[in-house]
């Protein structure tokens, strides 16, 4: 990590500081067959999630040149669209990389072949394009290096959980096998290098304060689908850049992020909403909680394939694990629609609904941005445990029943 802060203290001298340099210069070469034609965006993410194109130029015979100046070092995607009909898919031909853009000449080498694409693909080959210039890139690229054994670890065991896991237990429409066992072994090898990977991450932030790479780990830690940390230990990790950042809109957009996650960090009492029960009353989900146990709330919606595919493991959960109780809670706009799938699914635990919809203001004081979503409350109503779906969810129970 001493090499990583000295290459953050060169990256700030090399540009970091407001307005500094001339501009940037950014020069692209696209290898891997007949030198195309069509165009190159140069994009930011906004703060409300948007991509906005800041920059573009024409590819001709495969090169292009982008010039402009940055306040700062940010990370940009630069999109190639090779498309000349933009209703034409965008499959081998739209391809978007992601790097830190400060004013400085840049080059930008890709080869079409392996170029990332703006959608998955896991049939093809995929090689990241060599980019030369930044430092701040630099810096960057050395902090992945550093983290790339834990990382390709994880990436191994996602795959291994999806095809030994997830994979078969969907396809096997009777349940007449257990997966169990295998999704727990495989769950608690990850959470192994996941904590690797975090105490790394964590580390390389409190290290380089100043660095807008340091700073945008922070944002992503914070950003996660499920929150991992208490109120306490936000409020730490963000002071950790506070002096850096002060009076800067990035420190101002992550203590939006702050104020949206802090209210279902764990430790903190769930927010006792509005919610409709299946008998079309509307209660407190207060009164669908007990008091003294553990309760996991999942939240679903009929529409949500993940969500219905989760259910076969939950009624299993239900039917072995008597004591823990479970209030499934959808987003389901339509009444109609929730009734419908709760008689399908034999959901036959607590269920309630929210009626704003997966948009809602009841919804958002969960934190919630993506289905399904699963939470743990202990005894006294406090965010206890997160990401508590299929194996992870077993090994949890394993843990606190012992069985």
């Amino acid at each position: 990590m001493k090499k990583l802060t000295l290459l953050a203290a060169v990256a700030l001298l090399a540009g970091c500081q407001p307005g500094a340099g001339p501009g940037y210069t950014l020069d692209g070469v696209l290898t891997g067959g007949e030198a195309p034609t069509g165009m190159a965006y140069l994009q930011r993410q906004m703060p409300d999630g948007q991509m906005v194109s800041t920059d573009s130029a024409t590819i001709t015979d495969g090169k292009f040149s982008l010039k402009g100046h940055v306040d700062r070092p940010q990370m940009y995607t630069l999109r190639i669209d090779l498309r000349t009909d933009p209703t034409e898919s965008v499959q081998g031909k739209v391809f978007a990389s992601h790097f830190y853009l400060e004013n400085s000449p840049i080059t930008f080498e890709g080869n079409l072949k392996t170029l990332p694409g703006v959608f998955y693909d896991p049939e093809r080959p995929l090689e990241a394009p060599v980019i030369k210039g930044s430092a701040t890139e630099d810096f960057y690229a050395r902090f992945r290096a550093d983290i790339k054994p834990v990382s390709d670890s994880l990436a191994v065991i996602d795959r291994r959980y999806w095809e030994e896991y997830t994979a078969p237990m969907m396809n096997d429409k009777e349940h007449k096998h257990d997966y169990t066992e295998v999704g727990v072994a495989l769950v608690k090898e990850e959470a192994r290098w996941r904590k690797e990977l975090q105490e790394k991450t964590l580390a390389f932030i409190r290290e380089n304060p100043s660095s807008v790479v340091a700073f945008d780990q922070l944002v992503a830690l914070f950003s996660d689908f499920t929150v991992n940390y208490s109120g306490k230990q936000i409020d730490e990790m963000r002071s950790w850049v506070a002096d850096a950042w002060t009076g800067t809109p990035q420190l101002a957009a992550l203590d939006s992020i702050v104020s949206r996650i802090k209210p279902v960090a764990l430790g903190e009492k769930y927010a006792d909403i509005d919610v409709q029960t299946p008998d079309g009353k509307t209660v407190k989900l207060s009164s669908l909680i007990p008091e003294g146990k553990y309760v996991m709330l999942e939240f679903w919606a009929s529409w949500c394939g993940p969500c219905r595919a989760e259910i076969p493991h939950l009624v299993r959960v239900h039917e072995k694990y008597k004591d823990f109780n479970i209030v499934s809670v959808s987003v389901d706009e339509k009444e109609a629609d929730w009734q419908k799938a709760m008689k399908e699914e034999r959901m036959t635990w607590t269920q309630a609904r929210i009626t704003g919809g997966i948009m809602g203001e009841e919804v958002k004081k969960f934190n919630i941005t993506g289905i399904p979503m699963c939470m743990v409350l202990d005894g006294e109503g406090r965010f206890y445990r997160t990401n508590t779906r299929g194996a992870y969810l077993d090994a949890f129970l394993m843990e606190l029943y012992g069985k």
